[in-house]
């Protein structure tokens, strides 16, 4: 997506010891990076996850919160985070289906108060942005946004595919966009190797209705289960 773009070094893919990889990974998603294991208190888990869930349900997607609100919540998905106990969580049953974004702070999708672009036109409100990936490869992003002059909903789409870069690591590559209705076009038409959108991001939480991803930046995308495969 256009407000994830995020580089991520071959590296990576290097046959290294199992534990090496795991700081790796770790490091990536915005972790010690010490190999420290990851707590196991469900009682202590929950904790955290309704401090977050809280917290975003005051301030919302994360486009009109303040920095100081938007770093509490990156602290708290964190401490969310911390608990994570799936490994190569990039090939988890879990990670296919449907979800609704929930929060970010990735300043490009603050500036364009969503993926497209569309939304930071005047007049123009977020409604919500759902993204579904399936086990044979295939990424679907869908923003609706209300448009003026009478607030009516408008879908845009972008399509592509979502391949595993490491055991914890995904990438999303877009090459087909549908933008309100009124804009259609695939990468053959602009050059092969042209993509609408790219993003590589870590899976630093997963479970049945979570995900939580960082870029290498370590800026947060919280997202909510809306649909299994």
């Amino acid at each position: 997506m256009g407000g994830m773009l995020s580089g991520l070094s071959m590296a990576a893919k290097k046959k290294v010891s199992k534990k090496k990889l795991a700081q790796k990974e770790q490091a990536l998603a915005g972790g010690a990076g010490d190999g420290a294991e990851p707590k196991t208190s469900k009682r202590d888990e929950k904790r955290a996850l309704d401090a977050m869930w809280e917290e975003i349900e005051r301030v919302g997607v994360g486009f009109e919160c303040s920095a100081e609100d938007s770093q509490r919540v990156n602290e708290l998905c964190r401490e969310v985070e911390s608990y994570m106990s799936i490994t190569n969580s990039a090939r988890s049953s879990r990670l296919w289906g449907s979800w609704r974004l929930r929060f970010t702070d990735s300043p490009a999708m603050l500036k364009n108060r969503g993926v497209t672009g569309l939304g930071s036109v005047p007049f123009t409100g977020f409604v919500e942005l759902t993204q579904t990936l399936r086990s044979n490869g295939t990424a679907v992003t869908e923003e609706v946004l209300t448009v003026p002059p009478f607030g009516k909903e408008s879908r845009s789409y972008l399509r592509g595919q979502v391949v595993q870069v490491a055991p914890e690591v995904i990438e999303q590559t877009y090459v087909e966009v549908s933008m309100g209705g009124f804009f259609n076009s695939n990468s053959g038409d602009v050059g092969g190797d042209v993509f609408f959108s790219k993003a590589v991001l870590a899976i630093a939480y997963l479970s049945e209705n979570l995900r939580i991803c960082r870029t290498r930046s370590d800026h947060v995308f919280v997202f909510e289960r809306a649909a299994y495969e």
